[in-house]
Parts: structure tokens; sequence; C-alpha cells
């Protein structure tokens, strides 16, 4: 087994559609191509059988059991990549500049299971909002899920995840973390003005921040771009 996916959630799903030679795990009997797995449920790990490569897409929670199945499991693995969020950090002030240096939220227990992680040498890829085929910032809008029009939102196209992840199971920097946003952040109204949204209230002073994705550029090919927010549109 060249590449197990753990987990076929939309980014899952995503990598097992492109990825040539992935394997990926289900709790849902539904998909029998996959291979049957809960972390909460230790009788599954033994269908886990030496992977060189792991993604893992899910929260690595609960901590205690995350250790216990990377111990007896994964602690042979070449490559391990771990999917979180940018909620992770801590914002302090308004339109605050997120690095990879900011300071994490520990108290988070996705964020200690993603350390545990990291300090066992896994690559911790902190997605910011996901967007593609299907989930467009467009139809949360419509679908009246954003009520804020000053705050700022981090985007990412599944698209772009999917190259940044193939191209890191070639160049796996271990024991780091890294931020995949596009580095466009936008401000909802912005985003309304595009596809003719209007909103009914000013809405409130809430913190933003603003992901810096510097380090994640410094790295990828020197020609590669990004997908384009409006050009998705649906």
């Amino acid at each position: 087994m060249k590449t197990l996916i753990l987990g076929k959630g939309y980014v899952g799903s995503s990598l097992a559609d492109e990825l040539p030679n992935a394997t990926y795990t289900n709790r849902k009997k539904k998909y029998p191509a996959s291979i049957p797995f809960e972390l909460e449920c230790r009788t599954t790990w033994k269908n886990i059988r030496q992977p060189k490569n792991v993604i893992w897409t899910f929260p690595p929670v609960p901590v205690d059991l995350v250790k216990e199945f990377y111990n007896e499991c994964l602690s042979d693995v070449k490559n391990l990549i771990v999917l979180g969020s940018t909620s992770c950090y801590i914002v302090k002030r308004q339109k605050q500049k997120i690095s990879e240096e900011s300071e994490l939220n520990l108290q988070l227990n996705r964020v200690q299971g993603e350390e545990f992680l990291r300090e066992q040498g896994a690559m911790i890829l902190s997605l910011a909002g996901i967007y593609g085929p299907n989930r467009s910032p467009k139809s949360w809008l419509y679908k009246g899920l954003i009520r804020n029009p000053k705050k700022f939102v981090n985007l990412i196209h599944v698209k772009d995840i999917v190259f940044i992840i193939n191209h890191f199971l070639s160049h796996i920097i271990k024991g780091q973390r890294l931020n995949l946003s596009d580095g466009q952040a936008k401000s909802w109204m912005e985003i309304g003005e595009n596809c003719d949204y209007h909103f009914r209230m000013p809405g409130e002073r809430e913190l933003s921040k603003i992901i810096s994705n510097e380090k994640l550029v410094s790295l990828l090919p020197k020609d590669y771009q990004f997908q384009e927010l409006y050009d998705s549109w649906e």
C-alpha cells in the first residue's frame, strides 16, 4: 500500500480521485472499495497494514487514542501528513497577520493531537476555508450562513489542496506546520459585491485574521498559480 487516506470527507474524496495508488478508509459500509476503519474502534486498527504514506484528514481526537493508534500503527510510516485548520491559532487583534510562528491555541483538543503527531515527525497542513465544487462561498452567502460583512475570510480551493499534498508527498518537511491559504484574504462584503449579494445588516466588529502563505509559496514551484475565487462561481 503506497498511500493511505484516513477519512473520505470533502478533501479525502478529492484526494482519492486524484492521487495514484491511493487507498482510503471510511466508516460507512456503502463504500465497498474502502478499508473499514474507525479511530474509536480498536478492532479496525488491524486493517491498517504498513502504508508508505498516510494522509490524516479528520481531527486527531481524542488525544489519548491518537497516541495509542500512532504507536501501534503509524510509527513506521515514511511520510505522515495531517490536515488541520487555521482555527488552531489565537487571534488577539483585528486583521492580525498569522504565520506558522503565531501562537497556537493548545486548549483545543484537536491542536493537542496535531502537536503530538508533529512531534513524531508529521507534517501538519493548517487549511484555510475550503471551497470548490459543490462548496462555494457564494452559496454560503445565499443560504444565510454569513452574517457579518465586515469579517475577513481566508480561503483555499480543494484543487490547490490536492496539488500541495501531492507535492509534499515527495518533498515532505517532517515535524513542521504549514498554512494552506491562497494568500488573498477577502471581506465578506467584497465577496457579496462580486455575486450580487446584499447584506441586510451592517455587521458587528469581529476579530478577523489574515493568513500568511509566504512560507507555502516559498516551497511550491515558482510558477504555481492558486485557483481564483471568482473564476469558480457556480
